[in-house]
Parts: structure tokens; sequence; C-alpha cells
């Protein structure tokens, strides 16, 4: 090809036909560099599918992992409810001595916790190859960051403390207390009197409840909440076809309602600069909190369940049906 080339131009050059080499030197110049962009566009996109082949991979085990962990989650939240449910009976005196000798459900209210361990290796497999994230995805990295940074913190230091409370209170008691390890009349006896009229004991129940319930089951339902968003978004962007696993709320996405009623802008009271958001997102609907998600399962007709808080959202319409606000149970949110 390039002889061929060559004997042309110099044909052109022996006939002294100059204006026509030089049009044709230029044709040969623009075909080159024709040739060296086609070249650079299929090695750009080459790279660019073998950069999303490697990206889905990464995903897929994000998916996987973040799957894990939705399952655990409404156990541990439900083991903390029933907690509270007893600590709250405690303090308020309604176990009696013979409640104590005969249940065992309220006596290791202090002494045991239920570890959450979040699995994020394939979070961090991702963040160590971010030049593999096209572009088009940095919404999803940031919810990434959020949950597993700014969320598993959260879980990580609240499950530390109430770790350090069952612990200090097993070592107080196991010293203090000969009572504590021993199963006999006389020592369920002392056991009961103790646990139901000691103050002191209410207080560290008091103490627990508030860490436990509070703090720890409440960072893990806020992991739980928005992993549910996250969820389905990484179910969408992988083409995931499989139906919604068992540990996703019902009644989440199939009412035949219209989503559009309830999507808008909300007033805040709380904070007036920051107000809430519905928005549907992948077919569900949710509320956005300065940048936090909580996915809303449908109750009855205007009644939904927020499942990070696990507050029921009641919405009101005026005279032509149009919705007008919701009440959390704390406050009435107007919608703009």
């Amino acid at each position: 090809m390039i002889k061929f080339f060559r004997k042309i131009r110099q044909k052109m050059i022996k006939d002294n036909k100059v204006s026509k080499y030089l049009l044709y030197a230029i044709g040969e110049i623009a075909l080159v560099m024709i040739g060296i962009l086609l070249a650079l566009q299929v090695n750009t996109w080459n790279e660019n599918k073998k950069a999303n082949v490697k990206f889905n991979q990464l995903l897929v085990n994000v998916f996987n992992d973040l799957e894990v962990d939705l399952k655990v989650a409404p156990r541990v939240i439900a083991y903390y409810q029933v907690r509270d449910t007893i600590a709250t009976n405690v303090i308020n005196g309604k176990y009696s001595v013979s409640d104590y000798k005969k249940n065992q459900s309220p006596f290791p209210m202090i002494f045991q916790y239920f570890p959450f361990r979040i699995t994020d290796m394939g979070y961090n497999a991702l963040m160590q190859n971010t030049e593999n994230i096209p572009s088009k995805h940095k919404e999803l990295i940031a919810d990434l960051n959020r949950q597993y940074i700014v969320i598993t913190e959260a879980v990580e230091s609240t499950l530390i403390v109430q770790r350090r409370i069952a612990e200090n209170a097993n070592s107080r008691y196991t010293l203090n207390f000969p009572w504590y390890s021993q199963n006999d009349a006389v020592n369920d006896e002392k056991r009961g009197q103790h646990f139901a009229n000691d103050p002191i004991y209410k207080n560290e129940v008091r103490t627990y409840r508030s860490y436990g319930f509070g703090a720890y089951s409440g960072s893990i339902s806020s992991f739980y909440g928005q992993g549910l968003i996250l969820y389905l978004t990484l179910k969408t962007i992988l083409n995931d076809t499989n139906p919604l696993p068992s540990f996703f709320p019902k009644n989440a996405d199939s009412y035949e309602i219209d989503k559009l009623d309830y999507v808008g802008e909300y007033s805040n009271p709380n904070a007036i600069d920051r107000n809430l958001f519905i928005k549907e997102k992948n077919g569900f609907l949710i509320i956005d909190y300065d940048g936090g998600y909580s996915l809303l399962s449908l109750i009855s007709k205007d009644k939904f369940k927020n499942h990070v808080n696990g507050r029921i959202l009641t919405f009101k319409r005026d005279e032509s049906n149009k919705i007008i606000s919701w009440y959390n149970g704390l406050n009435t949110l107007s919608k703009i």
C-alpha cells in the first residue's frame, strides 16, 4: 500500500502536477488523521467497556453484601423493640419478685446485646478501584459513602457503647453479687428482690434502653431504611430481575394509588431552611431529608410507614382531593 501511494506521488511530481500533488498530500494526511482518530475511538470504547465490566463486577459484590446486612438488620431492630418494652416495664415497676423468679426474660436486661456487623468488603474494593467508576454514577457513590461511612460509623460507635454497658454490668454483678450466678431458691429470691426493687438497677436499665434502643438500634434502623433505597438503586443499575427479597417491606410498591399525589416539597416546622421532599424513585415513594432517604410503604389509604424511624405518616386531603399535608405523630408538615 505504501509503495502504491509512493508511485502516485512520484508520477505527479514527474508530470509537474504540483497542484494535484498538494491536494493528494492533503487528502493522504486527512486519511491518516481519520485513521488515528478511529483507532483512538476504538481504544477508548474498549477501555470504557472493560471499565464498565469491572465496575459491574465490583457493584455485584456491594449488592450482595448489602443484601446480607438487610436480612439481619430487621432481626436486630426487632430484638431491641422487645427489649425496649421490657425496659419500660422494669423502670415502671411492672415486674414483681415472683415475676423475676418465674420469668427469665426481664433478668438479662442490661447484661446482653445483639451485635450487628456491617459487611463492607465489596464497598471497600469498589473505593479502591475508583478509576473504573463511570462519571454518571456520582450520586450512587455519594449514597454509598453515606451508607458505609456516615451511617456505618454511627452503628459501630453505638455498638461499642452498648457492648461496654453489657460487659461492665456482667463484671460488676459477678464481683459484687454472689447470687448473680447461683441458681437455687435462696439466690433466686435475692435476685428477684434486687431487680424488682433496687432503684440503681432501674437507672442502669434506663441507661441501657437509651443507648440500646435509642442510639444503637436507631442507627441500625437508619442503615436498614436507607439501605432499602440503595438496594433498589443497585438492583436497577445491575438490571437484576429477581423478585424483591423477604426482608423488603410489603406494600412498598404493589399498591394501586397515584404515587404522584404525594410527591412534592413539605415544610419542616423544626427547620425552616430544610424542607422535606417526597419523591418517586424506581417506582417507590421515598422521603428525601437533607440527602438522607427513607422508604415509605402503604398501610392503608393515605397512610404510610417510614422505614427509618418507624413512624406512621397520615396524609390529609382538601375538598378537591389534593394532598395538603401529612402528620407523623409529632408534627404536621404542609405541602408547598
